[in-house]
């Protein structure tokens, strides 16, 4: 039984590996898993998110107790699937490809005795959460939402928020031997950036210490001119309300610079299962868009510290193990 398991995990979580989905690019792999689910005879629907990509429903009633869902899109770049000591390599094999694949295989197990599962895929995850947020404008509702990510087969109990936004400054070139001709936007830029790290962003017990990155930053236009201007893009994980983290953003900026928000999102305290075990975690998820639909879990096999790397990895006895862990959520969530 292990053996057959691990060959539909493989087989399914290779074929989608290899079908490339960077956000934006979700198409192929919506088509292809509208394949997979009608061959579970599951009734699909499609829901338009924008062109030639769209939110893809399988197996719902009008309220189903039990959801399974998780994005289909992948950061860049395509990385093509191999396989060495039962272990998958390639993009998405963690996130979230391989987490599908578990998704899909308890379904099957769970139609082979007369259950129909319910599944709700989303693309745009990894930067605006387009689709999710389509998804409860829909004013569909659930019991329940498991949602996949990889959390090492530990279900949540919570995660962080997200405060991301840009950082504009303005300067006037001039030769840069005679600097006060002129003002430095990469030195302005730099200012603003050493204050808001320096900057007390919070700590809680259960979701640890906020943290910050620069993601991106740029500017000037050689090193013997005054830049006339930069930018940064920056990430918080908060542990306190988005609008708390805004405003403080704003407070330690000041007047100095530019700033465009991006995401706000807040921190988030999830549902457990008695039996399984649990845990706070860093990323944030869809899962703050997803709450209008159900009360919301989030649980799945691999490891983020795997998830976006040239090396992204998963296990074919992770992935087995969390098939047998979606059966039994399954059945502890749904009504008699």
């Amino acid at each position: 039984m292990i053996a057959d398991s691990y060959s539909a995990l493989l087989s399914i979580a290779r074929d989608l590996i290899n079908i490339p989905s960077v956000t934006g690019m979700e198409r192929k792999i919506l088509e292809h898993l509208e394949e997979l689910l009608e061959s579970m005879h599951l009734k699909i629907e499609r829901q338009e998110v924008a062109q030639d990509r769209w939110n893809l429903y399988a197996g719902w009633s009008e309220t189903p107790d039990v959801v399974f869902c998780t994005h289909v899109d992948t950061v860049p770049p395509f990385i093509p699937a191999h396989v060495q000591d039962d272990i998958i390599y390639g993009r998405g094999a963690c996130d979230t490809k391989g987490i599908i694949a578990a998704m899909l295989v308890a379904g099957k197990s769970l139609i082979a005795k007369g259950f129909t599962p319910a599944y709700l895929f989303v693309v745009g995850e990894e930067t605006d959460s387009i689709g999710a947020k389509t998804a409860a404008s829909s004013k569909r509702r659930a019991g329940h939402i498991i949602v996949g990510e990889p959390t090492e087969n530990m279900l949540a109990t919570g995660h962080k928020g997200v405060v991301s936004y840009t950082l504009r400054a303005a300067g006037v070139a001039a030769h840069s031997a005679y600097p006060e001709r002129g003002s430095s936007a990469v030195h302005l830029l730099l200012d603003v950036i050493a204050d808001l790290r320096a900057a007390d962003w919070g700590r809680d017990d259960v979701l640890g210490e906020a943290t910050m990155n620069v993601g991106l930053i740029s500017g000037g236009v050689a090193a013997n001119t005054s830049a006339p201007d930069a930018e940064a893009t920056i990430m918080h994980r908060v542990i306190d309300r988005a609008e708390v983290g805004k405003a403080q953003v704003l407070e330690v900026v000041g007047d100095r610079v530019e700033v465009e928000f991006h995401t706000l999102s807040d921190p988030q305290i999830l549902t457990t299962i008695e039996g399984l075990p649990a845990g706070a975690v860093s990323f944030g998820t869809d899962i703050p868009h997803l709450k209008p639909m159900g009360k919301c879990l989030l649980f799945g096999p691999g490891s983020i510290h795997d998830a976006h790397t040239a090396a992204e990895r998963i296990s074919l006895a992770a992935m087995s193990e969390a098939v047998d862990s979606y059966i039994k959520l399954f059945h502890a969530l749904r009504r008699p």
